[in-house]
């Protein structure tokens, strides 16, 4: 299919065509990526406003919306031309358990919303939403953890697990999304764990790479 770009891009305007050539063409320039990334990062401290060029950039052409309500419109125009949605809600690097479980809730509705429509074939979510980056990569690299760390991800596991088994309970497959080389190991004992638990009588938990 994608050797024919009338079909492979049927679902874009020539406005929105010309606006991810130029998007990808400016990305691909590694001194403008350099420089962009220090001024997104000057920007954000200083609390300067750049919504105003981020939304319509890159966040239109690789996301869409910042809600569920706001991807209606995209779930619905690219069903037109037969093509599925991935409702993704990758928020990661917290490190308050407020948030892991605030993340955990997100995903949950994400599931809820899916569940019964055709145009959203299965859901994705990423661990490092759920979980510290450095209680991660310490288990990667089989630190010694302390009593406190263990609990900790013992909470990581509840979390994936609940998530898992509301997908279980709805049929709806599940896609546990893949992360850096140095945080994989423990992600992909989760989703081992999560497949043996959940995939006896059908699939519904996957384990990616990347």
């Amino acid at each position: 299919m994608f050797d024919n770009t009338e079909i492979a891009f049927a679902s874009k305007t020539t406005r929105e065509l010309k606006r991810a050539h130029l998007l990808f063409t400016t990305i691909k320039n590694p001194s403008l990526v350099t420089i962009g990334e220090k001024l997104l990062t000057i920007a954000l401290k200083i609390h300067f406003p750049i919504n105003w060029i981020i939304k319509p950039t890159i966040f239109k052409h690789f996301c869409g919306g910042e809600t569920v309500e706001e991807c209606n419109e995209t779930i619905n125009k690219l069903w037109k031309y037969n093509i599925g949605t991935i409702l993704d809600y990758s928020a990661e690097g917290n490190n308050d358990e407020k948030d892991f479980d605030k993340v955990m809730n997100k995903i949950l509705a994400v599931i809820e919303r899916s569940k019964d429509d055709i145009k959203i074939p299965f859901a994705v979510f990423k661990t490092t939403g759920l979980a510290r980056l450095e209680l991660l990569k310490k288990i990667n690299f089989k630190q010694v953890l302390s009593d406190e760390e263990v609990k900790e991800f013992e909470r990581v596991k509840n979390r994936v697990d609940t998530i898992c088994n509301r997908a279980y309970s709805y049929k709806l497959p599940i896609f546990i999304d893949a992360e850096e080389s140095w945080i994989q190991d423990p992600i992909d004992a989760i989703a081992n764990e999560m497949m043996l638990k959940y995939n006896k009588e059908k699939a519904i938990v996957f384990n990616t790479l990347q």
